[in-house]
């Protein structure tokens, strides 16, 4: 994948998922269920993360951003929850329902997971662990074949499986930026 693919992909990737665009995969509610919403970043998620190449994002106190990306502040539209080791950052898309994207840090390291709905054997895992009312499918772009799911997880520990067993895609790694 040459460079300028590779920036491309996460410009997309990023866009979807954070500026709420048409995400694949949505949720009928923020995730996880009944949780309270954070009204700041933790003090060891701030700072400058970057994958080396492209990608270089800035977490501060209430908001974060890229140059590639719209200031991000947390609020109505933008919710952070605590779940299973996770920080799980929600945003309404226009269809309302919820996007999803989890992340994870260890030290200076910060790992970032979505629900990819272009691989099969993600979506299989879907399917075992929820029940089929629980994922409504259907073709948003016929001309494409650009399929979306819906997922409604009838509780936190059946999240907590799509979390633990399979049922996301790590899209990036990131590591802190020293000042």
């Amino acid at each position: 994948m040459t460079l300028t693919t590779r920036h491309f992909i996460i410009f997309l990737l990023l866009s979807v998922l954070v500026l709420g665009g048409c995400s694949n995969v949505t949720f009928t509610e923020p995730m996880p269920l009944n949780r309270r919403d954070l009204p700041k970043f933790p003090p060891k998620w701030r700072g400058t993360w970057s994958d080396g190449d492209d990608m270089t994002i800035t977490i501060n106190e209430t908001y974060f951003e890229s140059e590639d990306l719209e200031k991000m502040t947390l609020g109505e539209s933008v919710l952070l929850r605590r779940f299973h080791g996770h920080l799980v950052l929600n945003q309404p898309e226009e269809n309302g329902k919820w996007s999803v994207l989890l992340g994870r840090r260890s030290k200076d390291e910060l790992k970032l997971w979505t629900f990819d709905g272009t691989d099969e054997a993600t979506v299989a895992v879907w399917g075992a662990i929820l029940n089929d009312s629980s994922i409504t499918a259907f073709v948003r772009d016929e001309e494409l074949g650009v399929k979306s799911y819906v997922l409604a997880p009838e509780n936190n520990a059946a999240f907590r499986s799509l979390i633990t067993e399979g049922g996301m895609t790590e899209s990036f790694t990131l590591r802190r930026v020293n000042p």
